[in-house]
């Protein structure tokens, strides 16, 4: 009998015992906060291609060198210091042609050589994008292969995005502690991540326009930057 009543008792204590075993559930809350910052870029990037062809390959890249050697001499005129030149791409391909032959077969054959030569440019001053534009094609650049507008402290635009963000997420973390009649406490965890690595261009007004006897009007609009933040508080 008296072993009947203590195993009765144990039973009866499990539950307690696992109750107060059982660790309390953090209470906390999970929010994202966006911070945006927007300005005018400060520096535009250029990509201007020499591309010649002739009958044999050495021809094709001596007409090449020759063209984009006098576009860099316009370029160095137009004010761009050595920093900011930089010699891209060569290449040299073959140019095939199709040659008829008995019947309906045909075969290919090369009928001369392709040279490319390219030159990245940075520009501190967007103004100034439009007459460089218009001296290198003056003096034979034939392609522009990019043109993108940037800023030359990057950094600093994703600090004030950043700081946005993180005060975004504190503020409905409050208002959203508060709904639910709890106070907000720490931070437990915070998190920051962009989209990209550099400036993301949400709205670009950027635009062209070439008169008949004028350079080129390059207008820069405007760029934001957007930064994410993931923030985990403690709830008291």
């Amino acid at each position: 009998m008296r072993h009947t009543a203590s195993a009765a008792f144990a039973l009866l204590l499990l539950p307690a015992f696992a109750a107060a075993q059982e660790p309390a559930f953090p209470r906390t809350i999970s929010v994202t906060g966006e911070g945006e910052v927007t300005a005018v870029p400060d520096m535009v990037q250029l990509s201007f291609s020499v591309t010649t062809e002739a009958e044999n390959a050495a021809e094709a890249f001596r007409a090449a060198s020759k063209q984009m050697n006098e576009v860099l001499e316009a370029v160095k005129d137009a004010g761009v210091a050595a920093r900011d030149r930089q010699t891209g791409q060569l290449s040299i391909s073959p140019v095939y042609e199709q040659k008829r032959t008995i019947g309906s077969t045909s075969r290919s054959e090369i009928a001369g050589y392709r040279a490319s030569n390219t030159l990245m440019v940075r520009l501190r001053d967007v103004e100034a994008a439009g007459e460089v534009i218009d001296q290198a094609v003056g003096a034979g650049a034939n392609g522009l292969d990019s043109f993108s507008f940037g800023f030359s402290e990057p950094g600093k635009l994703q600090d004030e995005a950043r700081i946005k963000a993180v005060e975004d997420a504190m503020r409905k973390a409050g208002d959203m502690a508060e709904a639910a009649g709890a106070e907000l406490g720490p931070v437990i965890t915070l998190s920051a991540h962009q989209s990209y690595g550099g400036p993301r261009p949400i709205v670009r007004t950027a635009r062209m326009e070439m008169a008949a006897d004028a350079a080129p009007v390059i207008e820069a609009g405007e760029q934001s930057m957007s930064i994410t933040v993931n923030a985990v508080f403690a709830l008291q």
